[in-house]
Formats: structure tokens, C-alpha cells, sequence
């Protein structure tokens, strides 16, 4: 999903007291509290004395978006364009409603617009690098979330868009390395052990692909702590279920020897058929 950073300047020519400035106000605060079906009939009260104004089309537009009416929505954010061309929030928020109206090449123009308009933020980066992976195109996403990084470079967001894209390159050490500015390096094994059993947990019917994801995420685990039990109890579930019985064994037998309670089968009640 892409990430919402909401700029709300824009120059006016009303001078103090004006009630425009009441209005905006009140926009601005709905925005702020997610009021969306508040905005919307707030907007309209806008428009209906300052029409020509662009933040009414813009709050009345973001209204519409996060109602999941995404023709009106965009139908007033380009009224808000007309208006004011060099809105530059108008722009993004044009890439939002286009990125969840599944639409990702008009996403990006808007988004390349919006930058060309000097909104150049680790939001926008990441933005483009999900609409880009939405397109298949891992390796142009790639680098607009390595830009978003390079402005702010523990953007949560962005760091789990490098760790998805090497993961499905099956560059596990990239991967792993991405993780590091925003997990401590004590953390980063049972993170990945966690991503591994997702990969398997869910589905009822056995994957090979994805079984041997987890395992390479397992591995990667157990090469930063070569004593965490639970990653060798895990890998030998997975490799069980890949056919490798002897690594099954090799992994079980390490791991009870580093935490004998996990020959009582308990810690994941799941495996427990597999273990006993």
C-alpha cells in the first residue's frame, strides 16, 4: 500500500479573517482525524462560497479516496489541478487513488509529477517503488526504495521493500543486511524465523517453493545464532516435509541438544506428530 503524507500549504489570497481560513481549518482538522464523511460535507460547504478554490476540490477529493470512490475522488483532485497546476499534494494524492484503483502506470505519472514539483520525501520513493513492483519490476522498485532510504535511512517501509525484493532474488544475505537499521542484530534471528513460518503456516497444502524459502530464511537465521534452537526445531519440520529425512534428523538432534524441552513436543503444538 503506499504511504500517506498529506501537505497541506497552499497560497491564498484572502486576508485575515476571511472565511476561508475557517473552512480550511476546519478541512484540515477532519484530514487529521480521519473524518472522512465529515470532509466530504465540509468541502461541499467550501465550494459552495469559494468555488474557485483549490483546497475544496482537494479536501473534497481525498474525502472521496479514502471512501473508496476513486472516480470522484480523482475526478475532484484534477479539479484542484485546474485550479492551482502547481499543487503539488494534489499530484500525490492523484498517485494514491490511482495506486488503489489498481492503476499503476498513472500512479507513477503522478508521482513523477509530483517530484518534478519538488516533493522529493522517503514517502514518494517508496510510493514509486510499490507501484513499480506492482508492475513486476523489481529492480527499478528496488532502487526508488534504496532513494527513500537515502532520506531517511530507518524508513520502516522502505527497509521491508528491500528485504521483500533480494528475498525473492534469493539473496539472502542482502536480504538479511537490509533488516539491520531497523532490528538489532539480536533480534534479526527470531524475525526470520518468524518470516519463515509464515511462509508455511498458512497454506493448507504443502509448497516446495515456499518450504524452501523458509528453509534458506531458517538457514540465515541459524548463521547469525548457530545456538538458536528453535531454528534448527523449525528446519527439520521443513525439511521433513521437503523429503530431506537425514537433514530432518541432523537439525531435530541439534536442536534438542541445545533445548532438551523441545523433545516434550510442546513449544509448537503443530509439529507435535512429526516430533513424538
Amino acid at each position: 500500500m503506499p504511504t500517506n503524507n498529506l501537505n497541506l500549504n497552499t497560497e491564498t489570497n484572502f486576508p485575515g479573517g476571511s472565511p476561508y481560513f475557517e473552512f480550511k481549518s476546519t478541512l484540515q482538522l477532519f484530514i487529521a482525524n480521519k473524518k472522512w464523511t465529515s470532509l466530504k460535507q465540509s468541502a461541499y460547504n467550501m465550494l459552495a462560497i469559494f468555488p474557485e478554490e483549490a483546497f475544496g476540490w482537494f479536501a473534497l477529493g481525498i474525502a472521496f479516496s479514502r471512501l473508496g470512490d476513486f472516480a470522484s475522488a480523482i475526478t475532484n483532485l484534477k479539479k484542484a489541478l485546474y485550479h492551482d497546476p502547481n499543487m503539488v499534494s494534489a499530484d500525490y494524492q492523484l498517485g494514491i487513488t490511482y495506486y488503489r484503483n489498481n492503476d499503476y502506470i498513472r500512479a507513477i505519472e503522478h508521482y513523477e509529477a509530483a517530484l518534478a514539483k519538488g516533493m522529493n520525501t522517503e514517502f514518494i520513493q517508496y510510493n514509486l517503488g510499490n507501484a513499480w513492483l506492482k508492475l513486476n519490476n523489481p529492480d527499478t522498485a528496488l532502487q526508488y526504495y534504496i532513494k527513500s532510504l537515502s532520506i531517511s535511512s530507518n524508513f520502516t517501509p522502505a527497509v521491508y521493500g528491500l528485504f521483500r525484493i533480494y528475498f525473492s532474488k534469493n539473496d539472502y544475505q542482502k536480504a538479511v543486511s537490509s533488516l539491520k537499521p531497523i532490528i538489532n542484530n539480536d533480534k534479526l534471528p527470531s524475525y526470520l524465523l518468524a518470516q519463515a513460518k509464515l511462509l508455511y503456516d498458512s497454506d493448507s497444502e504443502t509448497n516446495f517453493f515456499k518450504l524452501r524459502q523458509a528453509s534458506n530464511l531458517l538457514t540465515s537465521a541459524i548463521s547469525l545464532d548457530d545456538n538458536f534452537a528453535l531454528a534448527y526445531y523449525e528446519r527439520a519440520f521443513v525439511k521433513s516435509k521437503l523429503g530431506d529425512n537425514k537433514g530432518c534428523l541432523n537439525d531435530k538432534t541439534k536442536a534438542f541438544q541445545l533445548e532438551p524441552e523441545l523433545r516434550k513436543g510442546h513449544t509448537f503444538s503443530l509439529f507435535s506428530n512429526y516430533y513424538m
